[in-house]
């Protein structure tokens, strides 16, 4: 598997392209008005107290407070979900003589379920993550339980246990790893993580990750006692640096960046993180500019359209709501054999791997709903569902697919931790404000004769009457209409007049009343 990253850069925005295997795989994008908090530490400022929710609004340097939920200042984090907590290497620290992971014994009593108001006050200062950025009119999803991720660990100030990722499943690398580990001079007070790429680390780089890591703790600690809330008191890195940072733990083959100083930025980064991964860098100088030389741009623009198209002649469509996303798989210009139910399968199963990768790559977050095209038979569903839980093991986000339901559908949700790419490129359009249509020139008539009816109705002394309207709109109701819009009005003993006004939008028109000098708009 060839994996390469190309990195375009501009003085307002930086795309990242991920390939494999010359396919566009993943895709991000990174504007100068809109960097993300995603991942900062703060020093904020409990502001509101929510007892019937179980959270906290916490005063930021951001334009809204963040939301604080009580689960998220628990000791439990949902981190341990996907890097379970190593029951071996605690029975290594036990037999050390010593329990760093503070096991209660069987006669002490449990802890009694504790509320927002005996964790937090108003006015108390607290120093949280971001975890979810701020979307739409919500603020900022915010934790205490601080994460600073390196290169093969993850440092979790404030636990005390140790976590191995699920994907490092055989028995002797986990062996290895916690035998490096218990060699290890790790503080009290501190948990770690272990990521998937220390499964090619030595002792020695995961102690040099840990001081790295413990290092940055120490400046959050520092920050901490010199600023007042509300303060930033680390700042993650930025999107090239912290896609890299995750990306070399995989094989990449190349990375190419066409702006020198974000070159200079990536080498020294990889001279602290990744020494040998350097050679591996490239200052692409050409004229050509990058994405366009590796056909890339056709590919991005097919991310911000509704439908895409199948190899086997099939379609998905995308359809973007407030509540949900809806995917819908046609067959389109797919036959297939004889056996129709074959054909179908085999159809629905490409739609699986691709609605898995375009998620990935329209960043898609929330609800999903999947309307595959109808199978009868459970052992064809089943393969189906195989397929799309596959390819979503290769996303980052966390997932979680139902069955088929009656009807045919599968619901599912993916992690959201920003806007999709579609919300933050495009804007409601002006003319059908979001709703993706627009009305008819035959209902816009009947709206127009409408509205006349009723102002004339309501204004028997009023006999002049004009309609300003878009310069496309005013020329429809010249031409095809106009014959009907004089006979109402003469029928009505009223004049009426026709203008047009390039400032209105597509579709947009004013009705005025005219009474001498003196017009009212309706």
């Amino acid at each position: 598997m060839k994996k390469e990253i190309f990195i375009n850069c501009n003085p307002q925005e930086n795309r990242v392209a991920v390939l494999i295997d010359g396919r566009l795989d993943q895709f991000f994008l990174e504007r100068a008005e809109d960097e993300s908090p995603l991942g900062n530490i703060y020093k904020g400022k409990v502001t509101t107290i929510l007892p019937g929710l179980g959270a906290a609004f916490v005063r930021l340097p951001l334009e809204k407070d963040g939301f604080l939920p009580m689960r998220e200042t628990a000791e439990s984090s949902s981190l341990w979900e996907e890097y379970p907590e190593d029951s071996a290497s605690k029975e290594s620290k036990n037999r050390k003589g010593g329990n760093r992971n503070g096991r209660k014994g069987s006669n002490q009593k449990k802890e009694k379920v504790r509320t927002i108001q005996q964790l937090l006050r108003k006015g108390q200062d607290v120093i949280v993550q971001v975890v979810k950025e701020p979307i739409g009119d919500k603020g900022a999803r915010l934790t205490t339980q601080i994460s600073l991720p390196g290169r093969y660990l993850v440092l979790m100030p404030g636990e005390k246990r140790i976590g191995i990722s699920k994907k490092i499943s055989r028995r002797d690398q986990r062996a290895r790893i916690r035998k490096n580990l218990n060699e290890i001079k790790i503080p009290d007070g501190v948990g770690l993580i272990v990521r998937t790429a220390a499964l090619s680390a030595t002792k020695k780089n995961l102690k040099k990750d840990l001081k790295y890591l413990l290092n940055i703790w120490k400046e959050v600690q520092r920050q901490d006692k010199k600023k007042k809330s509300p303060a930033l008191l680390h700042e993650e890195q930025g999107l090239v640096l912290k896609i890299i940072r995750d990306s070399i733990l995989t094989d990449v083959k190349n990375i190419v960046v066409d702006s020198k100083a974000e070159y200079k930025k990536i080498k020294r980064f990889l001279s602290l993180f990744s020494p040998r991964s350097q050679s591996k860098l490239v200052h692409y100088t050409s004229p050509k500019p990058l994405f366009e030389k590796h056909r890339l741009e056709d590919e991005i623009q097919k991310i911000f359209q509704p439908k895409i198209w199948l190899n086997c002649g099939g379609s998905l469509v995308f359809k973007q709501t407030e509540a949900l996303v809806a995917v819908d798989v046609n067959t389109g210009k797919h036959k297939g054999g004889k056996n129709q139910e074959q054909t179908v399968m085999q159809a629905n199963v490409e739609a699986a791997e691709e609605v898995a990768k375009q998620l990935r790559l329209r960043n898609v977050g929330g609800i999903i709903v999947i309307d595959f095209i109808d199978m009868n038979s459970r052992k064809y569903q089943r393969r189906v569902m195989s397929t799309l839980k596959k390819e979503l093991k290769k996303d980052k986000a966390k997932t979680r697919v139902l069955p088929f339901s009656e009807f045919g559908l599968v619901q599912m949700t993916r992690q959201r931790e920003e806007e999709s790419f579609l919300k933050r490129v495009y804007e409601p359009c002006p003319y059908c404000q979001g709703m993706g249509v627009i009305k008819s020139e035959f209902t816009l008539n009947l709206e127009i004769e409408r509205k006349l009816l009723t102002a004339i109705g309501r204004r028997p002394r009023v006999k002049r009457f004009r309609i300003e309207a878009h310069p496309q709109l005013a020329n429809h109701l010249l031409g095809e209409t106009w014959e009907d819009l004089r006979r109402l009005a003469r029928k009505r003993k009223v004049r009426l007049s026709i203008i047009d006004n390039a400032d209105l939008a597509y579709q947009e028109f004013i009705l005025w009343a005219l009474s001498g000098k003196d017009q009212e708009k309706i």
